[in-house]
């Protein structure tokens, strides 16, 4: 009898394992999802009125900011979780003079909008915002 609740409790916890893979398996591995898109964004930095025009490329696994370039961003690796038509992603890039700018958004069908934090020694944080739209 003791065996059979051993099997029973086992049984339980692989349903409940495989219930919460089922669950889960919509969700894309890094660069999956995003990548060979491009999406056109306006950039405004919080409590200004005024904006600014970029880029973001999702290519092989990185993201890239256009704008960014000009202050030595490069191109990084980014993380997405996608589920349906919407897709989560993240990703930090970096300067050697400018320090980090750390990206995170939310993609849903042609649609893009969220926010990055650009840090640099001897400064404050700096706060945007940005929306925009895939290129075409």
């Amino acid at each position: 009898m003791r065996y059979v609740v051993i099997s029973t409790l086992q049984i339980f916890v692989l349903a409940v394992c495989l219930s919460f893979i089922s669950s889960n398996s919509n969700y894309a591995a890094a660069g999956e999802s995003l990548d060979g898109k491009t999406f056109s964004i306006e950039v405004t930095e919080k409590d200004k009125s005024e904006s600014t025009n970029d880029e973001l490329v999702f290519k092989e696994g990185t993201f890239f900011s256009t704008d960014c370039e000009q202050y030595g961003f490069g191109s990084a690796p980014y993380e997405s979780k996608s589920k349906g038509d919407t897709t989560m992603f993240k990703s930090t890039l970096t300067s050697d003079k400018e320090g980090k700018a750390e990206w995170e958004g939310k993609v849903q069908g042609d649609d893009i909008a969220g926010t990055f934090i650009w840090s640099k020694a001897g400064q404050g944080q700096i706060i945007y915002t940005y929306k925009g739209s895939l290129k075409k």
